[in-house]
């Protein structure tokens, strides 16, 4: 039996996190072929964590898993859109917010519909929490069979929102304040040491391929486990809050001689 894994990508992770997955377990039924994976939270009306964690799982799943993105930090409600990958075959659904951007500048875009005529045939009257209500039974309906195409009017992949995540961005911060950022550093070599400036604060850090080797409260640049990019944590203690980090700052980073 081939299993098909469903994927929710959220900053509902209070009591809403409970009431979406029971939308979905009620649209699956008992269905043994379809599992829902834990919920990847993401940091509250942060386009650019959403991006990244999406395109995280990516690279992590297996061919055919449908995410389900339910985020949407704008003043307009964005279409929502529903597609499928060129590579690995995802199913992708979620609002137009830039959440599709990485991944389907990587995966390829092989199939959109705009889908909001879902969310007005529903109800006459607003939906407070259409993740709930629509969202996650969709995409639920989506695993168990439902073909796409039925779904909404065929797009251009154009129509996908792009960002502009400049290099040095930080796009997550985990839970031990280390900070995730895009980009490359030149001619890096070990024990090379660097300038970092963020908000006015700078610090000395140390470039290190085991970053706790180093000392306590010692500040490190090391090579991260997402996606190959670097990242800047303090040694044992929570780096981001000392500095008043947050995702989608930008790092000003210059080696020292």
């Amino acid at each position: 039996m081939q299993i098909k894994r469903l994927v929710i990508v959220t900053d509902c992770v209070d009591i809403a996190a409970n009431e979406l997955r029971a939308s979905i377990i009620n649209e699956i039924g008992d269905r043994k072929d379809i599992e829902i994976e834990p919920f990847v939270p993401i940091r509250e009306f942060s386009v650019v964590n959403c991006n990244f964690a999406l395109r995280l799982m990516a690279d992590l799943y297996p061919p055919g898993t449908l995410f389900s993105v339910i985020f949407n930090p704008v003043k307009e409600r964005p279409k929502s859109l529903i597609g499928k990958t060129k590579k690995k075959d995802f199913i992708f659904m979620g609002r137009n917010t830039g959440a599709f951007d990485w991944l389907t500048r990587d995966f390829g875009c092989t199939e959109l519909y705009d889908a909001s005529g879902l969310f007005t045939d529903l109800s006459k009257q607003f939906l407070s929490f259409s993740g709930k209500l629509v969202t996650a039974p969709t995409i639920a309906k989506i695993a168990c069979g439902e073909d796409i195409k039925n779904l909404g009017a065929p797009v251009s992949p154009e129509e996908i929102t792009r960002l502009n995540i400049v290099g040095h961005t930080i796009v997550h911060i985990d839970n031990f304040g280390m900070m995730k950022f895009t980009g490359d550093l030149d001619n890096i070599k070990e024990n090379n040491y660097y300038k970092v400036e963020i908000n006015e604060t700078k610090i000395k850090a140390i470039f290190c391929k085991r970053m706790m080797s180093q000392e306590t409260g010692s500040w490190v640049i090391f090579p991260g486990s997402s996606l190959g990019m670097y990242e800047l944590g303090k040694v044992r203690e929570y780096g981001a809050k000392s500095i008043n980090a947050k995702i989608g700052d930008i790092l000003k980073i210059t080696k020292l001689i």
